[in-house]
């Protein structure tokens, strides 16, 4: 199959699982986003390079505004998670076209007071889903701290196989200085 280059790539404005709805960031949302990373900063801060310090206006929307202006294309597809039944917003996911053709990389970030629903695990799958059912993307990567083993199960668990561990630079407290690639593959 051909691949097309990552400016073609438009994934949906919405992704609509059981439990969450992930949509479009608004601009709307920058006083829950700063709420929920300012209540999750201790736990982010382990594993984001982005959550080293507390989240201000300036910060929120310093990621709102591309996130909301540049949506898939040669930039990244941002998703807020919210719940369902609410439409509270729960964290934050991303479809990022930055490993290369065919490819594409699924991030997220789950609110502290909401881990251990399966959100993260949903969230992931539903922009796996996505992902792979775009024109020219033959796969998707997964990338998580070595130590990061809430994330390694979230991998593990949508069937991603470990691909490989590389050295990374992120300085962060829990890192070891190395990444775990987790990979799957469109089915043929």
């Amino acid at each position: 199959m051909d691949t097309l280059p990552p400016q073609d790539l438009h994934p949906p404005d919405e992704v609509r699982g059981e439990k969450v709805t992930l949509r479009r960031y608004r601009l709307t949302d920058s006083a829950a986003v700063k709420a929920a990373i300012a209540a999750s900063l201790d736990g982010l801060r382990e594993w984001m390079p982005w959550a080293q310090s507390p989240p201000s206006d300036q910060s929120v929307m310093s990621f709102l505004g591309p996130a909301v202006a540049q949506f898939g294309g040669s930039a990244a597809a941002n998703y807020a998670i919210t719940l369902r039944e609410t439409g509270e917003y729960v964290g934050g996911c991303s479809l990022m076209p930055r490993i290369g053709p065919g490819a594409l990389e699924v991030g997220y970030w789950v609110h502290s007071a909401h881990h251990r629903r399966g959100i993260a695990t949903e969230s992931a799958r539903l922009l796996t889903n996505t992902a792979l059912a775009l024109p020219g993307i033959r796969s998707v990567e997964i990338h998580c701290a070595e130590r990061n083993i809430a994330s390694a199960g979230v991998a593990r668990t949508l069937g991603f196989r470990l691909d490989r561990v590389v050295p990374d630079s992120a300085d962060l407290p829990l890192q070891t200085g190395n990444a775990m690639i987790w990979i799957t593959e469109r089915s043929v």
